[in-house]
């Protein structure tokens, strides 16, 4: 059986390594570990909440949501003293409701 143009080549460790480190350079350049949207592409976004940002953070998720974005996984970080989560840089991933199957 012939695999079709559309399937997904299956490629071995090394060569997956290989291939995602190649096309890493050009997903950087969206890289901004500063702000509130932290990557942000066609298909998919990060927010990270930050302390004293937490109206630039709802604009921001308002503007996903409007945009077509689906909240998918929330990272709260790690826990800080007396059990309570990190919260305080939480990271926020998103995916685009036309590439979510």
């Amino acid at each position: 059986m012939e695999s079709s143009a559309t399937e997904p080549k299956i490629l071995d460790k090394k060569e997956r390594w290989k291939d995602i480190k190649s096309r890493a350079d050009e997903y950087e350049i969206q890289w901004d570990k500063d702000g509130v949207i932290q990557y942000k592409n066609e298909k998919i976004a990060i927010l990270q909440r930050s302390w004293g940002e937490q109206m630039e953070f709802i604009v921001a998720y308002d503007d996903l949501t409007n945009e077509g974005y689906r909240l998918m996984a929330i990272d709260e970080g790690k826990s800080a003293g007396g059990g309570f989560s990190g919260g305080a840089n939480a990271y926020f991933y998103f995916q685009r409701i036309n590439y979510v199957k």
